[in-house]
């Protein structure tokens, strides 16, 4: 218990400083989105120490939760877990990219990108394991609990605006799918009025509605260059690898 205590106490002043970093970073980050979008993820230093991106990526959700941050929510080096009982998007599109991985072989992801979408419950896991201490999990959840079932209960629901998601490993059960065009050439796609291109020729595809229920992925980013409401937002830094299980806890 006491391993624990010490443990939180010393995340949660990790947490406030990147918070304090995040709030004067973030004008300096709105410039630069303004300058043209960017798919992907950035590299990552592989001297970060394991602490600070667990609080960077907390501070993250954090400062988007309070304003702070309107574009470009969160990045990592390694994949991440994220948890949805349902998306709805519309105006979606996706294509293969490269993924741009520090000090290793870069690995071929899928990027997906809605204009707006709207999702039913939020949990994203990620792991680290820091010296001494040993594993850690950082488990955010918002919006209603992400149970497998969907309840839409008054003030729960996500909205995003320009929502961008690279995985390489994504399952879930599509439905309500509209106006799906397959293997049209990646630099061609359109989220409505909006480009989303990728590199010519490259499989790609884009739909007016597209729907994913039970979405479970392994995601190298979230990328948003609009808005979004995290309702009920709890971030929590749990000893132990924590899975989907821990968030309904």
């Amino acid at each position: 218990m006491r391993r624990s205590k010490t443990l939180r106490s010393r995340l949660t002043e990790a947490v406030r400083r990147r918070r304090e970093a995040v709030r004067e970073a973030s004008g300096a980050m709105v410039a630069r989105a303004e300058e043209g979008p960017r798919r992907g993820t950035r590299k990552v230093r592989a001297g970060v120490v394991s602490a600070a991106a667990l609080a960077g990526l907390a501070g993250m959700f954090m400062g988007v939760s309070q304003n702070v941050l309107a574009v470009n929510f969160t990045t990592a080096n390694t994949t991440y877990k994220v948890y949805t009982d349902k998306v709805s998007g519309l105006n979606a599109a996706g294509y293969i990219n490269t993924q741009d991985l520090y000090g290793s072989t870069d690995d071929a992801v899928a990027q997906l990108g809605f204009k707006t979408a709207t999702l039913n419950g939020l949990c994203a896991i990620a792991k680290q394991t820091l010296p001494v201490i040993g594993d850690v999990s950082l488990l955010v959840t918002a919006g209603e609990p992400v149970d497998g079932t969907i309840t839409n209960p008054t003030g729960q629901a996500i909205n995003a605006q320009q929502l961008y998601l690279a995985s390489d490993n994504l399952s879930g059960t599509g439905d309500q799918i509209a106006k799906l065009t397959l293997g049209q050439s990646a630099d061609t796609l359109m989220m409505d009025t909006l480009p989303f291109a990728g590199t010519p020729g490259a499989f790609g595809l884009q739909a007016q509605t597209l729907n994913v229920s039970n979405l479970d992925a392994d995601s190298y980013g979230i990328d948003l260059q609009g808005q979004i409401n995290l309702p009920s937002l709890k971030i929590r830094v749990l000893p132990g690898a924590k899975t989907k299980a821990d968030c309904l806890s």
